[in-house]
């Protein structure tokens, strides 16, 4: 006897009611599909924290550009080391107020590394008064150079701005705080020879990197026009003399026209002349020039002069 029962034509839903079990061959397949949705959905919006991974951030170290900063130069006066070794109670006061307008804010009212401003700072000010875990030490000679150069890496900037004198009324004002190592002859004698303390100093001005690259180019730039000019007048004023004299002692006008204005001799005839003399082809003449007259030396050096204007 077969049992086996016909397939349906089409669905009853009444008899699906009290045979639920018969939906699972739908279902399935739908919960499959929703589940595979939801899982591409859930990988392609994962972030760098799902992945336990972070994307690398570090900045190529030849883009960096740091310019100079604008300063302009002047004379350092001598240093009174024997101020240093024993300063006067107006010295120390001194040192106080350019400690209070300079390092205040960081190292706090007693030098317990407790200002303001150093709470914002990865490494915290130094202790001024604590004798342990200085970088340099506590050398008045060792004070100086944290003064001159800073330490970087701890966040202490360079006080080079401000004048030796003015530096060492600070480290006077420090040894105020608490004991400090003494003073010896031979530390001043030892920071005189590395500063020149006692003779002084120049600073030169410096300009930043940036700026004197513009006025390169625009050096550059003014230089070309002027050629330009130059070369113009060189080639149509054939029926000059001076211009007919030129042509013919020069192996170079190019040469003869960068030379003349990057020389100091524009102003003297005499030099021009001996500064072509003595090397014409660096200057841009044939070695015919050397016989040649003052006169005839006149009419070359006006003509140039008045090309270069």
């Amino acid at each position: 006897m077969n049992t086996q029962k016909k397939p349906e034509d089409e669905i009853k839903f009444r008899e699906l009611l009290k045979d639920p079990i018969r939906l699972f061959g739908w279902i399935f397949p739908m919960f499959l599909v929703l589940i595979l949705a939801v899982g591409i959905f859930f990988v392609k919006h994962l972030t760098e924290v799902s992945y336990n991974s972070q994307s690398i951030g570090l900045q190529d170290s030849t883009l960096l550009k740091k310019d100079v900063e604008m300063k302009k130069g002047g004379v350092l006066t001598a240093v009174d080391l024997n101020l240093v070794k024993a300063p006067t109670p107006e010295f120390i006061s001194k040192g106080k107020e350019l400690y209070d307008s300079n390092c205040k804010s960081c190292h706090g009212d007693k030098g317990l590394g407790d200002g303001p401003a150093g709470l914002a700072l990865v490494k915290k000010p130094r202790n001024l008064v604590a004798p342990e875990g200085w970088t340099n030490g506590r050398d008045i000679d060792q004070l100086y150079k944290t003064l001159q150069e800073g330490i970087i890496k701890n966040g202490m900037a360079s006080y080079e701005y401000l004048s030796s004198t003015d530096r060492f009324a600070i480290i006077s004002f420090l040894r105020t705080l608490t004991t400090y190592p003494p003073v010896t002859d031979d530390q001043l004698k030892s920071m005189d020879a590395a500063y020149n303390l006692s003779a002084g100093s120049s600073i030169p001005n410096k300009i930043p990197v940036s700026l004197a690259e513009m006025k390169l180019i625009n050096e550059s730039r003014s230089k070309s026009e002027l050629f330009l000019k130059f070369e113009n007048k060189f080639n149509t004023s054939t029926d000059d003399p001076a211009n007919k004299l030129l042509k013919k002692s020069a192996s170079d006008y190019r040469k003869v026209f960068y030379s003349f204005i990057n020389s100091n001799v524009k102003e003297n005839l005499n030099n021009f002349v001996a500064d072509v003399i003595s090397n014409p082809v660096n200057a841009g003449f044939k070695p015919l020039v050397v016989q040649y007259t003052m006169e005839e030396w006149k009419r070359i050096y006006d003509y140039l002069k008045t090309a270069t204007m």
